[in-house]
Protein backbone atom coordinates (compact mmCIF):
# COMPACT_ATOMS: atom_id res chain seq x y z
CA UNK A 1 0.00 0.00 0.00
CA UNK A 2 1.56 3.59 -0.98
CA UNK A 3 1.96 5.83 1.86
CA UNK A 4 1.27 9.85 0.91
CA UNK A 5 4.48 11.83 -0.48
CA UNK A 6 7.18 12.35 1.92
CA UNK A 7 6.92 16.23 1.49
CA UNK A 8 3.45 18.17 0.21
CA UNK A 9 2.51 17.97 -1.86
CA UNK A 10 2.59 37.31 -28.87
CA UNK A 11 0.14 34.56 -31.02
CA UNK A 12 1.24 34.70 -34.56
CA UNK A 13 -0.45 37.99 -35.60
CA UNK A 14 -1.07 40.39 -39.17
CA UNK A 15 2.18 41.35 -40.69
CA UNK A 16 1.74 45.77 -41.64
CA UNK A 17 1.22 46.13 -44.89
CA UNK A 18 4.51 47.45 -46.96
CA UNK A 19 3.91 50.56 -49.50
CA UNK A 20 6.68 50.24 -51.20
CA UNK A 21 8.98 47.82 -52.25
CA UNK A 22 11.71 45.52 -50.63
CA UNK A 23 15.00 45.29 -51.63
CA UNK A 24 14.02 41.63 -52.40
CA UNK A 25 11.20 42.74 -54.40
CA UNK A 26 8.18 42.87 -54.21
CA UNK A 27 6.18 44.48 -51.07
CA UNK A 28 4.42 40.98 -49.48
CA UNK A 29 8.01 38.73 -50.31
CA UNK A 30 8.91 38.39 -46.74
CA UNK A 31 5.40 38.25 -45.11
CA UNK A 32 5.07 34.59 -47.13
CA UNK A 33 8.92 34.04 -46.36
CA UNK A 34 8.62 33.60 -42.80
CA UNK A 35 5.03 32.18 -43.05
CA UNK A 36 6.65 29.41 -44.77
CA UNK A 37 9.80 28.95 -42.08
CA UNK A 38 7.46 27.21 -39.52
CA UNK A 39 5.70 24.99 -42.17
CA UNK A 40 8.87 23.63 -43.67
CA UNK A 41 10.48 23.17 -39.98
CA UNK A 42 7.68 21.22 -39.46
CA UNK A 43 7.45 19.11 -42.26
CA UNK A 44 11.11 18.01 -41.44
CA UNK A 45 9.92 17.18 -38.16
CA UNK A 46 6.87 15.31 -38.78
CA UNK A 47 8.82 13.13 -41.91
CA UNK A 48 6.28 13.92 -44.56
CA UNK A 49 7.24 12.68 -47.34
CA UNK A 50 10.65 12.24 -46.11
CA UNK A 51 11.83 8.66 -45.71
CA UNK A 52 15.10 9.82 -43.97
CA UNK A 53 13.63 11.75 -41.09
CA UNK A 54 12.44 10.59 -37.67
CA UNK A 55 10.01 7.80 -38.01
CA UNK A 56 7.05 7.05 -35.35
CA UNK A 57 5.84 3.14 -36.58
CA UNK A 58 2.94 2.05 -34.31
CA UNK A 59 3.09 -1.77 -34.13
CA UNK A 60 5.38 -1.78 -37.10
CA UNK A 61 5.50 -5.19 -37.40
CA UNK A 62 3.03 -8.36 -35.54
CA UNK A 63 4.19 -9.66 -31.88
CA UNK A 64 1.83 -12.55 -30.18
CA UNK A 65 2.64 -13.49 -27.12
CA UNK A 66 2.03 -16.83 -25.74
CA UNK A 67 -0.82 -16.75 -24.50
CA UNK A 68 -2.61 -15.71 -27.77
CA UNK A 69 -2.91 -11.61 -27.74
CA UNK A 70 -1.21 -9.50 -30.18
CA UNK A 71 0.68 -6.90 -28.45
CA UNK A 72 0.62 -3.81 -29.21
CA UNK A 73 4.01 -0.88 -29.17
CA UNK A 74 5.42 2.36 -30.13
CA UNK A 75 9.18 2.30 -32.19
CA UNK A 76 10.11 6.27 -32.64
CA UNK A 77 13.55 5.62 -34.79
CA UNK A 78 16.26 8.29 -35.92
CA UNK A 79 17.24 8.01 -39.60
CA UNK A 80 20.17 6.51 -40.98
CA UNK A 81 21.58 2.77 -41.13
CA UNK A 82 24.47 3.58 -38.43
CA UNK A 83 24.11 1.37 -35.44
CA UNK A 84 21.73 3.27 -32.65
CA UNK A 85 20.95 2.40 -28.66
CA UNK A 86 18.14 0.89 -28.27
CA UNK A 87 15.45 2.33 -25.22
CA UNK A 88 12.77 1.06 -24.03
CA UNK A 89 10.51 2.55 -21.66
CA UNK A 90 7.90 1.50 -18.82
CA UNK A 91 5.27 3.56 -17.61
CA UNK A 92 4.04 2.95 -13.83
CA UNK A 93 0.38 1.76 -13.21
CA UNK A 94 -2.63 3.22 -14.81
CA UNK A 95 -6.16 3.19 -13.51
CA UNK A 96 -9.10 5.77 -14.08
CA UNK A 97 -9.90 4.55 -10.57
CA UNK A 98 -7.14 6.59 -9.07
CA UNK A 99 -9.11 10.17 -9.78
CA UNK A 100 -11.75 8.72 -6.76
CA UNK A 101 -8.22 8.41 -4.11
CA UNK A 102 -6.98 11.49 -2.36
CA UNK A 103 -3.59 10.37 -2.64
CA UNK A 104 -3.39 9.79 -6.28
CA UNK A 105 -5.76 12.21 -7.80
CA UNK A 106 -3.15 13.76 -9.53
CA UNK A 107 -0.76 10.92 -10.80
CA UNK A 108 -0.99 9.79 -14.05
CA UNK A 109 1.23 6.82 -14.52
CA UNK A 110 3.95 9.11 -16.69
CA UNK A 111 2.99 8.35 -20.27
CA UNK A 112 5.84 8.39 -22.32
CA UNK A 113 4.25 11.74 -23.86
CA UNK A 114 5.11 13.52 -20.40
CA UNK A 115 8.43 12.16 -19.78
CA UNK A 116 10.35 13.89 -22.43
CA UNK A 117 12.09 11.33 -23.70
CA UNK A 118 10.66 11.37 -27.20
CA UNK A 119 12.18 14.66 -27.87
CA UNK A 120 15.49 13.65 -25.98
CA UNK A 121 15.89 10.25 -27.64
CA UNK A 122 15.21 12.28 -31.07
CA UNK A 123 18.04 14.82 -29.96
CA UNK A 124 20.56 12.46 -28.76
CA UNK A 125 19.72 9.88 -31.80
CA UNK A 126 17.78 7.00 -29.54
CA UNK A 127 15.94 4.30 -31.16
CA UNK A 128 13.17 4.49 -28.27
CA UNK A 129 10.46 1.20 -27.51
CA UNK A 130 7.27 1.97 -26.28
CA UNK A 131 5.57 -0.90 -25.22
CA UNK A 132 1.94 -1.02 -23.98
CA UNK A 133 0.91 -3.08 -21.18
CA UNK A 134 -2.09 -6.36 -22.17
CA UNK A 135 -3.00 -7.60 -18.81
CA UNK A 136 -5.46 -5.78 -16.65
CA UNK A 137 -5.16 -6.55 -12.84
CA UNK A 138 -6.90 -5.13 -9.36
CA UNK A 139 -4.58 -2.20 -7.15
CA UNK A 140 -5.79 -0.76 -4.44
CA UNK A 141 -9.70 -2.09 -5.42
CA UNK A 142 -9.27 -0.57 -8.80
CA UNK A 143 -9.03 -2.28 -12.53
CA UNK A 144 -5.18 -1.16 -13.70
CA UNK A 145 -2.68 -1.56 -16.19
CA UNK A 146 0.65 -1.81 -15.30
CA UNK A 147 2.90 -4.81 -16.38
CA UNK A 148 1.26 -7.28 -13.86
CA UNK A 149 1.02 -10.04 -13.76
CA UNK A 150 4.92 -10.19 -14.72
CA UNK A 151 4.52 -13.75 -15.61
CA UNK A 152 2.02 -12.83 -18.41
CA UNK A 153 3.68 -9.73 -19.44
CA UNK A 154 6.91 -10.66 -20.07
CA UNK A 155 7.13 -12.63 -23.12
CA UNK A 156 5.19 -9.91 -25.43
CA UNK A 157 7.73 -7.87 -24.41
CA UNK A 158 10.82 -10.05 -25.07
CA UNK A 159 9.63 -10.66 -28.27
CA UNK A 160 9.27 -7.02 -29.12
CA UNK A 161 12.81 -6.00 -28.09
CA UNK A 162 14.52 -8.91 -29.66
CA UNK A 163 11.80 -7.36 -33.05
CA UNK A 164 13.18 -4.53 -32.62
CA UNK A 165 17.02 -5.79 -32.55
CA UNK A 166 16.72 -8.06 -35.21
CA UNK A 167 14.87 -5.38 -37.81
CA UNK A 168 16.56 -2.36 -36.89
CA UNK A 169 20.34 -0.97 -36.82
CA UNK A 170 20.73 -2.00 -32.80
CA UNK A 171 24.13 -1.24 -31.47
CA UNK A 172 25.88 -4.22 -29.69
CA UNK A 173 25.79 -3.65 -25.81
CA UNK A 174 23.15 -0.93 -26.41
CA UNK A 175 19.55 -2.00 -24.90
CA UNK A 176 18.74 -0.25 -21.76
CA UNK A 177 15.47 -0.44 -20.14
CA UNK A 178 14.06 2.73 -18.07
CA UNK A 179 10.55 2.74 -16.07
CA UNK A 180 9.13 4.29 -13.26
CA UNK A 181 7.21 2.02 -10.29
CA UNK A 182 5.74 -0.11 -11.75
CA UNK A 183 7.58 -0.25 -14.92
CA UNK A 184 10.64 0.10 -12.66
CA UNK A 185 10.17 -3.30 -11.90
CA UNK A 186 9.55 -4.77 -14.61
CA UNK A 187 12.82 -3.28 -16.32
CA UNK A 188 14.78 -5.59 -13.09
CA UNK A 189 12.39 -8.54 -13.85
CA UNK A 190 13.49 -8.21 -17.63
CA UNK A 191 16.91 -7.97 -17.04
CA UNK A 192 17.38 -10.95 -14.37
CA UNK A 193 15.95 -13.27 -16.89
CA UNK A 194 18.66 -12.18 -19.42
CA UNK A 195 21.79 -10.10 -17.26
CA UNK A 196 24.30 -10.61 -20.34
CA UNK A 197 21.66 -8.98 -22.72
CA UNK A 198 21.03 -5.80 -21.19
CA UNK A 199 23.42 -2.94 -21.13
CA UNK A 200 21.71 -0.69 -18.46
CA UNK A 201 18.66 -0.04 -16.68
CA UNK A 202 17.23 2.74 -14.98
CA UNK A 203 14.78 2.03 -11.76
CA UNK A 204 12.65 5.45 -11.09
CA UNK A 205 10.98 4.99 -7.72
CA UNK A 206 11.17 1.63 -7.58
CA UNK A 207 13.40 -1.33 -7.10
CA UNK A 208 13.70 -5.35 -7.48
CA UNK A 209 10.84 -6.63 -5.93
CA UNK A 210 8.16 -9.49 -6.44
CA UNK A 211 4.50 -9.55 -7.00
CA UNK A 212 4.07 -9.26 -3.16
CA UNK A 213 6.26 -6.27 -2.90
CA UNK A 214 9.09 -8.20 -0.97
CA UNK A 215 12.39 -7.13 -2.52
CA UNK A 216 14.90 -10.04 -4.74
CA UNK A 217 18.42 -10.69 -4.88
CA UNK A 218 19.81 -10.42 -8.39
CA UNK A 219 19.39 -13.72 -10.37
CA UNK A 220 23.29 -14.32 -11.10
CA UNK A 221 26.14 -12.19 -9.23
CA UNK A 222 27.51 -9.38 -10.83
CA UNK A 223 29.13 -7.34 -12.47
CA UNK A 224 26.13 -7.27 -15.09
CA UNK A 225 24.23 -4.60 -16.87
CA UNK A 226 24.72 -1.42 -14.69
CA UNK A 227 21.64 -0.46 -12.36
CA UNK A 228 20.59 3.62 -12.10
CA UNK A 229 18.35 4.34 -8.97
CA UNK A 230 16.89 7.33 -8.51
CA UNK A 231 13.62 8.93 -6.60
CA UNK A 232 12.13 12.52 -6.32
CA UNK A 233 11.27 15.12 -3.80
CA UNK A 234 7.98 14.03 -3.02
CA UNK A 235 8.00 10.02 -3.92
CA UNK A 236 6.57 8.09 -1.42
CA UNK A 237 7.95 7.14 1.82
CA UNK A 238 8.09 3.38 1.05
CA UNK A 239 8.85 3.20 -2.70
CA UNK A 240 12.33 5.37 -1.82
CA UNK A 241 12.79 2.96 1.10
CA UNK A 242 12.82 0.36 -1.48
CA UNK A 243 15.16 2.20 -3.50
CA UNK A 244 17.55 2.71 -1.31
CA UNK A 245 17.39 -1.49 0.03
CA UNK A 246 17.20 -2.78 -3.24
CA UNK A 247 20.70 -0.33 -4.85
CA UNK A 248 22.51 -2.08 -1.28
CA UNK A 249 21.49 -5.16 -2.48
CA UNK A 250 22.74 -5.00 -6.40
CA UNK A 251 25.37 -3.22 -5.10
CA UNK A 252 26.93 -5.80 -2.62
CA UNK A 253 26.09 -8.69 -5.22
CA UNK A 254 28.75 -7.11 -7.33
CA UNK A 255 27.01 -4.91 -10.01
CA UNK A 256 27.62 -1.34 -10.84
CA UNK A 257 25.01 1.04 -9.19
CA UNK A 258 24.04 4.61 -8.96
CA UNK A 259 21.42 6.26 -6.75
CA UNK A 260 20.12 9.51 -7.39
CA UNK A 261 17.67 11.16 -4.67
CA UNK A 262 15.57 13.98 -3.97
CA UNK A 263 14.90 14.76 -8.03
CA UNK A 264 12.17 17.13 -9.14
CA UNK A 265 9.67 17.10 -9.43
CA UNK A 266 8.05 17.06 -5.75
CA UNK A 267 5.45 14.45 -6.94
CA UNK A 268 5.38 10.35 -7.62
CA UNK A 269 6.36 11.55 -11.79
CA UNK A 270 8.68 11.02 -14.05
CA UNK A 271 11.91 13.71 -13.23
CA UNK A 272 11.85 14.59 -16.96
CA UNK A 273 14.34 17.66 -16.04
CA UNK A 274 16.96 14.52 -15.25
CA UNK A 275 16.82 12.94 -18.61
CA UNK A 276 20.40 14.23 -19.86
CA UNK A 277 21.87 13.30 -16.27
CA UNK A 278 19.99 9.93 -16.60
CA UNK A 279 21.59 8.95 -20.18
CA UNK A 280 25.07 10.07 -18.54
CA UNK A 281 24.99 7.85 -15.46
CA UNK A 282 23.32 4.80 -17.48
CA UNK A 283 26.32 4.91 -20.07
CA UNK A 284 28.66 5.21 -17.43
CA UNK A 285 27.58 2.15 -15.28
CA UNK A 286 26.66 -0.41 -18.05
CA UNK A 287 28.82 -2.07 -20.18
CA UNK A 288 30.37 0.07 -23.38
CA UNK A 289 29.01 -0.31 -26.35
CA UNK A 290 30.25 -1.78 -29.85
Amino acid sequence: MMKRPSENLNPWGTFPQRNKPNRFGKPGWIPIFYFLIPLLVLSTWSGCGNPDAYQILDTPHQVIDQWGKSRVYTLYRPPGQKKFPLLVYFHGVMSDGFKSIPALKNYTGSPVEETGLIEFCKRQGIILLVPRSAYRYTFLNQEATGWLPFNKEIDGIEKMIDLVVEKYPVSSNGIYLVGISAGAGMCHHLANRRPDFYNTILSHSQGYVGQDNILLKPTVEGPRFGVVFCFTRGDYDNLIDICIQSEKIYRKSGYRTVLLKNLPPKSHSWSRESNRRFWRYMQNVGRKQN
